[in-house]
């Protein structure tokens, strides 16, 4: 069985979807076989950065007409894709309990079939989420540097933990001026954990850097950016990020040094 990942992020504009798509295609050029379910419904682009054709699938899904299986696009990027498209209001309708349990099902019986599924949420907090929180392997976070991140991501962490779906999740911190706001940040966000009393272990993955040029280049051109820009500050970060939770999780293929590298060793 693949593992399933949840990207998650507690407020808009943190970058979470391009965080999502770029790890998922990081993964993907390691060999990996990786679909990202792009599940928000408010504004689904996974599509779009992936230079991919919506379609009205999922719908035919939630109508008992074709299984998940089908619902499935090939990205020229390496990475599969299901996604709500643009057909918005057509695919609210379907989000109940029942389609919400029989979607989180075939989810699992799908990740047989890959070694990542990366699934993408909206950004904020509701109860539809906990079902996908509660299978997944992993939860990994998006913050950034903005002073309403710390708010945001502690009150994800506690929604989460509350629930009882996990005590473990990972950070990634987008959009950093260095690597050393994004440690501060990590430290800012453990200390209001411990302050709390929150039993979650929380595990930095790696900074971001902010390149605004790269990344508008990036969605003009519906091209990840890890694959467009190879020898960049902000690929390394990716690389850092997918590199660290490989090891994590006891995927890490050849290095055995790699807990101890730095940013740099990535380029």
């Amino acid at each position: 069985m693949g593992r399933i990942i949840s990207f998650s992020s507690g407020k808009g504009g943190s970058g979470k979807t391009f965080c999502s798509v770029n790890s998922a295609t990081e993964l993907a050029s390691r060999g990996y076989k990786v679909l990202i379910f792009d599940i928000d419904i408010n504004c689904s682009n996974v599509f779009i950065l992936l230079h991919v054709k919506p379609q009205t699938k999922l719908q035919e899904y939630f109508e008992g007409v074709i299984p998940l299986k089908e619902c499935i696009i090939p990205s020229e990027h390496g990475v599969d894709v299901i996604s709500a498209g643009v057909n918005i209001q057509r695919f609210i309708q379907f989000e109940n309990d029942y389609n919400l349990a029989r979607l989180a099902d075939d989810l699992k019986e799908l990740s047989s079939d890959y070694d990542f599924i990366i699934l993408d949420y909206a950004a904020g907090i509701n109860q539809a989420m906990m079902r996908f929180y509660a299978m997944s392997d992993d939860i990994i976070l998006i913050a950034n540097p903005e002073i309403t991140a710390l708010t945001d991501i502690y009150r994800l962490m506690k929604m989460i933990h509350v629930n009882n779906k996990t005590d473990k999740m990972y950070l990634i911190v987008n959009k950093v001026k260095n690597i050393d706001w994004a440690i501060n940040l990590f430290r800012e966000i453990k200390k209001v954990v411990a302050k709390f009393e929150l039993k979650i272990e929380l595990k930095l993955l790696g900074p971001i850097l902010f390149d605004e040029v790269r990344v508008m280049s990036s969605i003009q051109k519906r091209t990840p950016l890890v694959k467009l820009y190879p020898k960049t500050p902000i690929k390394g970060g990716f690389s850092l990020s997918m590199t660290r939770y490989l090891n994590e999780i006891g995927e890490m293929k050849g290095d055995k040094d790699i807990a101890s590298k730095t940013f740099s060793d990535f380029f």
